[in-house]
């Protein structure tokens, strides 16, 4: 019995030695393959330089030193720290040193499992799952810990190790993910259901929901922090989800606003002004703004033409036929009838064709685009600037965050200039305001809200408001999740982003938000009560017919006076 125990002992001893700090690290570089080794430490009693190879370069630092490694090195980093009594300074020098790459691989040597237990809980509150420690000499058994849904340490055997960094964030058995949805629609809407309980809906709902279920995770709403009525702003959003230890909060912010770094990019957009349509033209405008002046320039080539034919064909003898030959040209290209001289020569006969067939078209082009403008009359004057804008009087309604955001983007220049263009008001009556179409004002939005907003608009015989093309405060934007600093959740959330895009799981969420909402009461189809599909067409609405008809009549009478009194002056003349 006493040899058996020795033997097991002897065996248990020799395994120990065998399982060497410099094989260990060839499992793990075979692992993860990492090409870059950082070394703090202020003391060498936990290795020997010697057993870290060439291959790759290792930063060498001590627990006062820090470097901003992200973006300066490569991403496969091995972060190996020597605990030897001082580890509040050399772990503070860690967390400086992986700042925004916590989840770099990182193996601790320290002295006592209760030191182990410390530093563990110490990595959990910085967001440092992927750890492992030795203690003291001890190369045979190595220390790990799970986060969720729970913590824990395991300890386990070096030798019958197949993965020594498990992924953390595989299953969380049941763990309680904590969001704050921002509450701005369509990407997060809190309300009341019939039994006076708060829900969120919008697009980001669905997202987040998914993305725990894949997570084994459970999601709940920080709903002391959501506010009723009104929207949360990025900078409000960030101090309350670093105060109140929020997961994730639920809203997409511009990467102007934010740190990318800590964000997980979900689409692009850009931010625009939606304006009030302009009023549609008066049908008695409609004849000015015919557009039929342009028909004259033809009518005097096609004269020019004609006449100098004529005398082409007549041997440049004198005619008198020019005013016969302008009066031909003005009914054939109004499509009226004329008497069409006989004998034509082929030449003659050409123009004449090219005067009845441009005829023809203009009078069915110009009929037509009448009778357009009849059943869907034209809008008027729109405005193509800010100095239209400013001209008219007109305002743009924004939130105080989003007017300060303007600045940024375009200039205290274009602020000052422009300053009486803008109202700023509280979120609430923003966003009642905004998603009613209230054609008060104009209003700042990005690409996910107005396809909702046009999709209110379509049983409208006609827009309330149309998307300016030329008033874009940014043109280009990439939308994007902001995570609290160093989140354990950033590579796990935009992994099944990438996936949700691929899958276009993403964009059917998007299209659903709007029968989302509408049911329950967020947002509504737009009708418009007081416009007829039909009207009869007034006496008022042919004013400039009336006014040409009389005004033509009155030439034509004074014209038939000067020929009566011409006519009888001359036989008077005769009779003398």
């Amino acid at each position: 019995m006493y040899l058996e125990i020795l033997l097991i002992v002897t065996i248990y001893l020799v395994d120990s030695q065998n399982v060497s700090l410099s094989n260990i690290l060839k499992s793990v570089h075979n692992e993860l393959s990492y090409l870059t080794v950082l070394l703090l430490q202020d003391s060498e009693i936990c290795w020997n330089q010697n057993i870290f190879q060439n291959d790759f370069p290792i930063l060498n630092f001590n627990g006062n030193q820090s470097v901003y490694l992200k973006d300066t090195f490569n991403a496969k980093i091995l972060a190996l720290v020597c605990l030897d009594g001082s580890e509040s300074d050399v772990m503070k020098g860690l967390y400086s040193n992986l700042k925004d790459i916590r989840d770099t691989p990182t193996i601790l040597f320290a002295v006592s499992e209760n030191q182990i237990r410390e530093t563990f809980l110490d990595c959990l509150s910085q967001k440092m799952l992927n750890v492992l420690a030795f203690k003291g000499s001890d190369r045979g058994i190595i220390y790990s810990y799970r986060a969720f849904p729970t913590f824990q340490i395991v300890m386990r055997n070096v030798s019958k190790i197949r993965r020594f960094f498990e992924p953390q964030l595989k299953d969380l058995g049941g763990y309680v993910l904590t969001a704050l949805p921002d509450n701005i629609i369509p990407r997060t809407v809190v309300y009341r259901d019939r039994n006076g309980n708060r829900q969120c809906k919008g697009y980001l709902s669905p997202f987040i929901w998914n993305y725990a279920s894949t997570i084994n995770a459970t999601v709940q709403i920080a709903w002391d922090l959501v506010p009723e009525e009104g929207m949360i702003h990025l900078k409000k959003l960030l101090e309350l989800s670093l105060d109140n230890d929020v997961d994730i909060p639920l809203a997409i912010f511009g990467p102007q606003n934010q740190d990318l770094k800590q964000s997980v990019l979900m689409q692009i957009s850009s931010w625009f002004l939606i304006l009030p349509m302009e009023p549609s033209i008066p049908r008695q405008s409609f004849f000015p703004n015919f557009g039929a002046e342009g028909m004259i320039p033809v009518g005097v080539i096609i004269t020019i033409v004609l006449i100098v034919a004529n005398r082409v064909e007549n041997r440049f003898s004198v005619s008198c036929r020019g005013i016969q030959m302008g009066s031909q040209v003005f009914r054939g290209i109004l499509a009226q009838p004329f008497i069409l001289p006989r004998s034509l020569s082929l030449r003659l006969m050409f123009i004449y064709c090219i005067l009845i067939t441009s005829g023809y078209f203009m009078s069915n082009f110009y009929t037509a685009k009448l009778a357009t403008w009849l059943v869907h009359p034209p809008a008027g004057s729109k405005i193509h600037s800010w100095e239209e804008m400013q001209k008219l009087k007109m305002k743009t309604l924004i939130v105080p965050d989003e007017y300060d955001y303007i600045k940024h983007a375009l200039g205290n220049k274009f602020i000052d200039a422009y300053r009486d263009t803008f109202k700023v008001s509280n979120s609430v009556d923003f966003q009642s305001r905004r998603l009613a179409l209230d054609q008060f004002y104009a209003y700042p939005v990005t690409g996910t809200l107005w396809p909702l907003l046009q999709q209110a608009q379509v049983r409208l015989q006609r827009p309330i408001f149309r998307r300016s093309r030329e008033m874009v405060i940014i043109p280009y934007m990439v939308m994007a999740i902001p995570l609290p600093k160093n989140s354990i959740f950033k590579k796990s959330l935009s992994h099944f982003a990438t996936r949700s895009h691929e899958s276009g799981l993403y964009y059917l969420w998007f299209s659903r938000s709007f029968n989302e909402l509408k049911s329950i009461g967020s947002i509504s189809y737009k009708v418009d009560m007081g416009t007829q599909s039909y009207l009869d067409l007034k006496w008022q609405d042919y004013y400039f017919i009336w006014l040409g008809y009389l005004g033509g009549t009155c030439v034509g009478l004074v014209a038939f006076i000067l020929e009566l009194g011409n006519h009888r002056w001359h036989r008077g003349k005769e009779g003398l």
